[in-house]
């Protein structure tokens, strides 16, 4: 049975004591996975970069100045997260639900086993239906 892939991706509304949390992100880590919900409506998939580097991963988020209903902005976030031990880097997943909710998702092996590290790029996928955006 896979932990992360056809999993529910969307937040808990209400969160257990092993998440942070701030308004736009989550992070959440259990006995069985790590998970990390972070909210990039203003990009496309093509606008953002998601890799892992050793035992972190780093999530980059850059568009080009583009017009609002304010005037005109450009965006650009990094954010860089330890990966726990135990998460199994050969089975990393990233999706993006329509409403912009990015999804990154690593199951947890066994203690004991090793897991590979090295720097690996992790591909954004779009999903059609949307995501709860996360409760603070």
């Amino acid at each position: 049975m896979p932990v992360c892939p056809g999993d529910s991706h969307r937040p808990p509304k209400a969160l257990p004591h092993l998440v942070c949390g701030r308004r736009g992100w989550q992070v959440r880590s259990d006995r069985d996975k790590f998970v990390i919900f972070l909210d990039v409506k203003h990009f496309s998939p093509e606008d953002l970069t998601v890799k892992v580097q050793d035992d972190f991963v780093e999530i980059h988020g850059k568009h080009n100045e583009r017009q609002d209903d304010h005037g005109y902005i450009s965006r650009e976030f990094h954010r860089r997260y330890r990966l726990p031990s135990n998460v199994d880097q050969s089975a990393l997943s990233c999706s993006l639900s329509a409403d912009g909710m990015l999804t990154f998702c690593g199951p947890k092996i066994q203690t004991g086993l090793d897991a590979t590290h090295g720097e690996r790029a992790i591909p954004v996928s779009r999903e059609e239906k949307p995501t709860s955006a996360p409760s603070s």
